[in-house]
Parts: C-alpha cells; structure tokens; sequence
C-alpha cells in the first residue's frame, strides 16, 4: 500500500520525480545503492515519510473491549465483553 500511495503522490508531482532522479544520479549502478546510501538523500526519504504520514499502511483504530463488570458511558449500560 505504501509504495502505490508513493507512486501516487509522485505520478501527481512530475517534478518530484525529476529531483529524486538527480538526487540518485551520483550512482552509477544499482550495487550502489545500499542501506546506508539510500538513508542519505533527503528528498527520497522526505517523500517516503509524508506519504506515510498521509496514508498510513496500518488501522488506526484501536479496539476496545469493555471490562467485565461493564460500564455506564452516557447513560448507558454497555455489557461486559462488548
């Protein structure tokens, strides 16, 4: 999900992609790009974080289950388990 988000946001912004492509244009092949390379450009990883931001790849509700001896929210009864 992540990288079509990614994809997404960049297909939106051309000229994102024209500045990431100069950002990795110091390497020369793909065994250049290591872990550690990767980690130092800026933009690339500036575009990966707010995508992640905007559309994060996980739920963000949390679920609830009420106690066992049930609880009153509103004036309402809500039975154990629910």
């Amino acid at each position: 999900m992540a990288l079509t988000y990614i994809s997404y946001q960049l297909a939106k912004t051309p000229s994102l992609i024209e500045e990431i492509a100069k950002e990795l244009s110091q390497y020369k092949t793909l065994d250049d790009l290591n872990l550690m390379e990767l980690e130092k450009l800026p933009l690339l990883n500036a575009v990966i974080h707010e995508c992640m931001r905007m559309y994060p790849p996980v739920s963000l509700s949390v679920g609830r289950v009420c106690p066992p001896q049930g609880t009153t929210v509103g004036g309402y009864f809500i039975p154990r388990g629910v």
